[in-house]
């Protein structure tokens, strides 16, 4: 079982984020004997690497997530962590004591990715919690793959072969430029703004998610602070904000997948609610000239004596074959026209009244619909001209 993250556990481990970086300052002198920076670089390996597999995850959950229900916000998640993924190995291929990488490795080089990727990271989190969810209609993952991985080709393309004509980021021994100092208070001043908007939906929602990506914007808001303070890529400040940046990825591993599990959860309650209603909600795919019954809840089949379980696939027509005829119909009006339709069929001496909408499903037309039984308030049933339009 895992461990929910509450209000209290969320300040502890900020707290303790705080005191740590405070405490690293502070205590920098004695902890340095038992630093060697000449270790640095495998540090830097295996932190990054974890970072990156984090990355790697969450474009590979996001992606799933995103093929079962085309939400925006699981596409935007998604490529954001691939760029973000892609920027993180480029920049730990290049860094200062790693082997060649189409040019020599270089902390110059590697400070670049290491800002593209920040920038990146921190202004798209910011639009997805800020943009509402919504479901596509198409599916958008080849060609968000094909922009990501061009705009991942071309920004390495920049900082690899114009490398000597960027400026200098960071002088080795005297520590960090204006420049990059400017990068990193844009991005703490993003991830600031993004911390806040994230509290005030965990207030709204009291959602476990929100908590945790709110936890994952204060560790990463260190990290961008921490970098503005160090000396050489190879001190102990810069191996702290490397640390502290793993810390984050993985609290918005966690506070994404929370947001899917919540959904899960949320979804499973509505389905319980609609298998106990006495009628029956459907959606039916165009196919043809025929609607193809694709989606059915309710405990009406049950009363009209069907195994709902047989029904999906079958022609909307065959499930409730009324004598008149009119309920392909009104399906063809709903679709043409664009409009709700309500009415009425006559099935086994029962009176249903069927509510109808169209909608658009991945580029095919669906009918959206819920039926009741309406005899009791009749004491005959209704001839097709009283159909309700």
């Amino acid at each position: 079982m895992r461990s929910h993250l509450t209000e209290g556990k969320f300040l502890v481990y900020s707290t303790i984020a705080i005191i740590l970086l405070l405490g690293i300052h502070l205590f920098q002198q004695k902890i340095i004997t038992l630093y060697n920076p000449e270790n640095y670089v495998g540090f830097h390996f295996i932190l990054e690497v974890f970072s990156i597999s984090i990355s790697a995850a969450i474009f590979l959950y996001a992606l799933k997530t995103y093929g079962k229900t085309r939400s925006r916000r699981m596409l935007l998640l998604a490529f954001t962590f691939f760029i973000v993924g892609a920027l993180d190995t480029i920049h730990t291929l290049s860094f200062k004591g790693m082997p060649f990488f189409f040019t020599e490795s270089s902390v110059a080089k590697a400070t670049w990715f290491w800002v593209a990727a920040r920038v990146f990271q921190a202004l798209f989190i910011f639009l997805i919690l800020l943009l509402h969810d919504r479901t596509l209609k198409k599916d958008y993952r080849w060609p968000m793959f094909i922009f990501a991985t061009t705009l991942v080709v071309l920004i390495s393309s920049i900082f690899i072969f114009f490398e000597k004509s960027l400026p200098l980021l960071v002088i080795e021994g005297k520590g960090t430029t204006p420049l990059k100092n400017g990068f990193e208070y844009f991005v703490s001043f993003v991830q600031f703004v993004s911390l806040i908007i994230t509290l005030y939906q965990y207030y709204l929602e009291k959602s476990e998610a929100k908590l945790a990506i709110a936890l994952a914007l204060v560790y990463l808001l260190l990290t961008s602070l921490i970098f503005t303070v160090y000396q050489s890529v190879f001190d102990l400040d810069n191996f702290t904000g490397h640390l502290f940046k793993a810390i984050g990825f993985y609290y918005i591993l966690r506070g994404f997948y929370f947001i899917s599990s919540e959904q899960e959860h949320e979804n499973q309650k509505e389905q319980t609610i609609i298998k106990q209603l006495p009628g029956f909600v459907f959606k039916a795919i165009k196919s043809e000239s025929e609607f193809i019954l694709t989606y059915g809840e309710g405990n009406m089949t049950e009363h009209l004596g069907y195994d709902q379980q047989n029904l999906l696939g079958q022609p909307l027509a065959n499930v409730f074959p009324d004598s008149q005829g009119i309920l392909s119909d009104y399906c063809r009006l709903c679709i043409n026209r664009q409009e709700e339709r309500t009415f009425e069929i006559d099935l086994n001496d029962k009176v249903l009244l069927f509510s109808i909408k169209p909608f658009v499903e991945n580029d095919r037309d669906v009918i959206l619909g819920t039926i009741v039984d309406v005899t009791g308030m009749y004491q005959e049933p209704p001839s097709k001209q009283n159909a309700i339009i």
